[in-house]
C-alpha cells in the first residue's frame, strides 16, 4: 500500500512507509464517503438513529466486498474505497451519540438494542460482503 520507494513519503509517515499518494487516496475516498453519507441521511425517510443504522450496515457490506475483492490485487484501490470511502460513508460517532441520547431521555432498552444491533448487523453485513468478494474473485458467481 505504501509508495516507500518514490521517495514522497508524508513528513508525519517517515519512518512509517506512508507515501504522500495514499494519504491523498485515502483523503479522497473519504471526502466522497463523507458527503455520499451525508445525502443519504438527507435522502433516508428515517430518523437519525435509523438512518444510522442502515449506513453502517451497508457499509459493512461494501467493505466487506472491497476487502475480499481486493485482497493483495488492488491496494491502493482498496486503501482508497475501504479505508477511505467506506471509513467516511460509516460512523461510529453518531450511532454513539445516538445511543447516548437515547439512554440520557431514559430510553435505555432502545439505546442498548440499538449498540448490539448495529453491531451484530454490521459483522454479519461484513461477513457477507467477504463471502460475496470471495466468490466473485475467484470467478464464481456469488
Amino acid at each position: 500500500m505504501s509508495d516507500s520507494h518514490s521517495g514522497q513519503q508524508a513528513a508525519f509517515g517517515r519512518g512509517l512507509g506512508v507515501s504522500a499518494g495514499d494519504v491523498l487516496l485515502v483523503g479522497l475516498g473519504g471526502a466522497v464517503g463523507s458527503v455520499v453519507r451525508y445525502l443519504a441521511g438527507l435522502a433516508l425517510p428515517w430518523e437519525a438513529n435509523a438512518a444510522t443504522f442502515a449506513i453502517n450496515v451497508a457499509g459493512s457490506l461494501v467493505l466487506g466486498l472491497i476487502v475480499a475483492g481486493c485482497a493483495g490485487r488492488w491496494p491502493r484501490l482498496q486503501l482508497t474505497l475501504g479505508t477511505g470511502f467506506c471509513g467516511g460513508f460509516t460512523t461510529y460517532s453518531a450511532l454513539a451519540v445516538g445511543v447516548a441520547q437515547l439512554a440520557l431521555t431514559g430510553d435505555v432498552a432502545v439505546a442498548l438494542l440499538l449498540a448490539l444491533g448495529t453491531v451484530v448487523c454490521a459483522g454479519i453485513a461484513s461477513l457477507v460482503g467477504v463471502w460475496i468478494g470471495r466468490r466473485l474473485s475467484a470467478g464464481g458467481a456469488p
